[in-house]
């Protein structure tokens, strides 16, 4: 890759730039977009915001999005969506769009199987073509130590119908031919995974919420959770208060700000990552699987004609909306890159952006009523895997607020589990997207 190992090149300069302005969401300040049915309009008056709701989600990502479409396709038509920038410009704008079955638990790979089944059949029911491909997931293991809880993590897999298999080194290079492999014990390869495009996902949902009834409000900013006798009652915004009977926190790595106000403590921590993408790179030919270097954390794949390459990193960056790129992150992509894929010293980094992961304690989601607060209900700490997980969430958040439960054993995402002292453990398995 000429040049890119020096930070002080003026290819690398280039990119950070380039980095920099796709890192920044765009906004939405001058008034607020009312969207309803297929309709849009800009109006610039508070006394349009909505003054009740049956129900209020914080948060126009692929979380809050897919909630308000099964709300109102059970029935709940006066949902409201608040969202601080545009729909889908957070943290789901930043992701890489992978779908896996390679969970640790049995509710994590079932939300997985699930979610997988709607991405199949996306475009039929919500007439927007998301990108759905079937790539794989291939992780390269180079310690015995790492295999063995590999295996253990394969075995609960492929009793739940996961198509993942433990293959030898060589075999991974069948796969991926410019792999260096001489360092590994084993990798483990799930042709059933791939991806899709979170912007068309996200833009789905939204548009069937719509229809459905939802209003979506976007360029508002959420000040306040009005609380009456402990019960969340009112969500106060930068143009004026709605009141309702259910709030949803879907504010991803924002979840832990918006929680305070309801006086709640949610330990949602944000934390950065970085994606960078090659020039049309011909040397590596597509497809390839979303590849994850297990000892550096690297992980790459083709889109379109450009290599994807991330780092892996987890950082806090003491912000949980504004991430900037941090030029170092190249330097070190590369060198893991050149690494485990030498033929990509041939390319050049083309750009790339940062974004914020809302990572747990124990890497697990939070899902549930907030303890101490009625009426309020969280759906954050993702860690990275809110979209994929997406249309599964959105379904049974709709059953609990709904039916009053979910149809599903939900006690892995028990919001109160951090007080009880009773949190998974945290896996030390696979950190791709």
């Amino acid at each position: 890759m000429p040049d890119a190992p020096d930070a002080d090149s003026p290819a690398l300069a280039d990119v950070a730039a380039l980095a920099g302005d796709r890192a920044g969401a765009p906004t939405a300040r001058a008034g607020i977009r009312v969207h309803v049915g297929g309709g849009s309009t800009t109006i610039e008056r508070a006394m349009e915001l909505p003054r009740s709701a049956d129900a209020v989600i914080v948060g126009g990502g692929v979380v809050g999005c897919s909630i308000a479409y099964h709300l109102t396709r059970r029935g709940m038509r006066n949902v409201v969506v608040l969202e601080r920038e545009t729909v889908g410009s957070g943290t789901t704008s930043k992701a890489a769009g992978g779908i896996r079955g390679q969970f640790p638990t049995e509710t994590e790979i079932r939300f997985s199987l699930e979610a997988i089944r709607v991405f199949e059949r996306f475009e039929d029911e919500f007439g927007v073509d998301p990108g759905y491909r079937k790539i794989g997931y291939l992780f390269l293991v180079a310690t015995a130590d790492d295999l063995r809880g590999f295996e253990q993590r394969v075995a609960l897999q492929q009793r739940l119908g996961v198509d993942v298999r433990i293959i030898a080194p060589d075999d991974a290079q069948r796969l991926v031919p410019a792999l260096r492999v001489d360092d590994l014990v084993a990798a483990v390869w799930g042709p059933g995974d791939g991806m899709a495009g979170p912007a068309e996902v996200t833009s789905g949902f939204a548009r069937r919420a719509r229809e459905q009834g939802a209003r979506i409000v976007e360029g508002v900013d959420v000040r306040e959770i009005g609380l009456d006798r402990g019960r969340a009652r009112r969500v106060v915004t930068s143009v004026g208060s709605v009141e309702a009977p259910i709030v949803v926190n879907a504010a991803g790595p924002s979840a832990a700000r918006v929680a305070r106000m309801a006086g709640v403590d949610v330990p949602v921590l944000p934390r950065r990552r970085h994606i960078f993408f090659t020039e049309p790179f011909p040397e590596i030919p597509g497809p390839v699987p979303l590849t994850t270097d297990r000892a550096s954390g690297f992980y790459f794949r083709k889109e379109m004609e450009q290599v994807l390459l991330s780092p892996g990193d987890v950082e806090d960056v003491s912000d949980d909306f504004e991430v900037a790129v941090d030029r170092g992150k190249i330097e070190e992509t590369v060198d893991k890159a050149l690494y485990r894929v030498p033929i990509i010293e041939k390319a050049r980094i083309a750009g790339g952006w940062a974004g914020l992961r809302p990572l747990t304690p124990d890497d697990h989601a939070i899902i549930g009523w907030a303890p101490g607060v009625e009426g309020f209900f969280l759906a954050v700490g993702f860690g990275g895997h809110g979209f994929q997980h997406s249309p599964t969430t959105g379904r049974v958040v709709s059953e609990w607020l709904i039916d009053g439960a979910p149809s599903m054993d939900l006690s892995l995402f028990d919001p109160a589990r951090f007080a009880r002292g009773r949190t998974a453990a945290a896996d030390a398995g696979p950190d791709a997207e």
